[in-house]
């Protein structure tokens, strides 16, 4: 923002904190792992923090979810825990309807020099969609996570049964219907809820947002379904695959790009009414499949769902309306054309999905990768096909190997990334003795639940 658009935009805010009694506004920012992390701040020093910018101990960079610390990172112990600065972005204030008297602002974060940290994920996602800008493209983005609601005690679904789009139970607790009120409060737009293949597993979709928005959309739906559900005493978990007989929750992220407003992957008078941009960026998303898993699988749970027969990919496979395969294209062939990708998990990073699969349609079109014939089978009874990696370590090296991918992020974020993950690794080797033996892929452990089941 400009000064006078900043000052103007801090006088309406303060106007609502006034008028609506807001006593503590939460600054929050993503960490590595998408996960909130922050400060609240007494409304009546907002203004102060706008100004001089706030705290925060540059840990966060390095923090898993249970905030034990990774090494070689870059932060934390490598900057003897120093603090950095958050800067609060003020068109992302919002009043939060379940919380009386508080609101929240996302913050972008800066060295104590006012230099961008290049490791936080809102920056990752900004530094793409300006680099999707001097394409000459706007990304048009939204991220389709699955959930599960869960008795806040046991842990375990409230019913049970596998009623996936049954009418009765698409709404049957209550709680929904608070977590569409509400998440519309905050500036979502809900447009369609059903349950999924799990008990009690639910999707709720939203309209897409335009760059950097649709990355704070998902940020905020995964930060406050939880926050919003937990009012009514349920766990709200986005934990990738919480038990091993019951269905995995997804992230399927979908995107398309438009230049001077019009949907650049639709031609009507090409074949099957797709313009060279749509191949090409399929394409990229086939070539650079197993890198991006890294941010698409991020967790050592995450890769328990990639199974045959199960809805979710188990190859690097595209197809048009085949739910079979890891990219999906829909039927549309309009100012709605766009592209799905099934890698996502539950547990991953909205801001990081995002960048990935924007980089890698981005190097497509820019190489021009032709992608090969579409699935027009069952992927699930095909042998021939290259698999999804079966580990986050297969992942992480592919997405070092992967030059032309990683040329799209800073060798900041990469860093810290990579660090961070290896650490996750490390401690679920050491956790688990039968770590990555097919008896620790085919079972999921109360290590593992006890990791991810609250704040993945």
């Amino acid at each position: 923002m400009s000064a006078p658009d900043t000052v103007a935009a801090l006088a309406e805010i303060q106007e609502q904190i006034s008028a609506q009694g807001i006593e503590l506004v939460r600054f929050e920012t993503p960490d590595l792992n998408g996960v909130s992390r922050g400060k609240s701040v007494a409304a009546e020093q907002f203004s102060k923090y706008v100004e001089r910018g706030l705290a925060l101990v540059s840990d966060i960079y390095c923090w898993d979810h249970e905030c034990w610390l990774a090494t070689g990172t870059g932060f934390g112990e490598d900057l003897t825990f120093a603090d950095l600065t958050m800067r609060p972005d003020l068109s992302t204030f919002r009043v939060l309807p379940h919380a009386p008297g508080q609101a929240r602002v996302i913050c972008d974060v800066e060295y104590s020099d006012g230099r961008p940290v290049e490791a936080s994920p809102r920056r990752v996602l900004a530094q793409l969609v300006d680099r999707a800008a001097d394409f000459g493209y706007t990304a048009r983005m939204q991220g389709e996570y699955e959930f599960y609601l869960l008795d806040f005690e046991t842990r375990q679904p409230p019913f049970g049964g596998t009623d996936i789009t049954t009418t009765l139970t698409n709404q049957r607790l209550p709680v929904l219907m608070r977590l569409m009120r509400d998440l519309r409060a905050l500036g979502l737009t809900p447009t369609t809820l059903n349950q999924e293949w799990g008990p009690t597993q639910y999707e709720l979709n939203f309209d897409p947002g335009d760059g950097l928005e649709a990355g704070d959309m998902a940020f905020t739906y995964k930060t406050y379904a939880k926050d919003i559900a937990a009012v009514d005493g349920y766990l709200l978990s986005f934990m990738t695959k919480p038990w091993t007989e019951r269905s995995g929750s997804s992230c399927h992220v979908h995107m398309s790009l438009y230049s001077e407003g019009v949907n650049v992957f639709a031609d009507s008078g090409a074949v099957d009414g797709l313009a060279p941009p749509f191949w090409w960026a399929v394409g990229g998303q086939l070539a650079h499949a197993r890198a991006l898993s890294a941010f698409f699988a991020p967790t050592v749970n995450c890769s328990k769902r990639f199974r045959k027969g199960t809805y979710a990919p188990a190859s690097i496979s595209w197809g048009f309306e085949n739910r079979s395969v890891a990219v999906r294209v829909k039927s549309w062939r309009d100012e709605h054309t766009h592209i799905e990708n099934r890698l996502g998990c539950g547990s991953s990073n909205p801001y990081l999905v995002m960048a990935g699969m924007l980089a890698a349609m981005l190097d497509g079109i820019e190489l021009q990768i032709d992608p090969p014939e579409p699935i027009r089978t069952n992927a699930y009874h095909r042998d021939d096909l290259d698999v999804v990696p079966e580990t986050l370590e297969e992942a992480l090296e592919h997405l070092d190997d992967d030059a032309r991918l990683r040329s799209y992020f800073h060798p900041e974020f990469l860093a810290a990334y990579g660090a961070l993950k290896r650490h996750e690794i490390a401690k679920a080797r050491t956790a688990n003795p039968a770590y990555g033996t097919p008896e620790w892929h085919d079972h999921v452990t109360d290590w593992e639940r006890d990791q991810f089941m609250v704040f993945a």
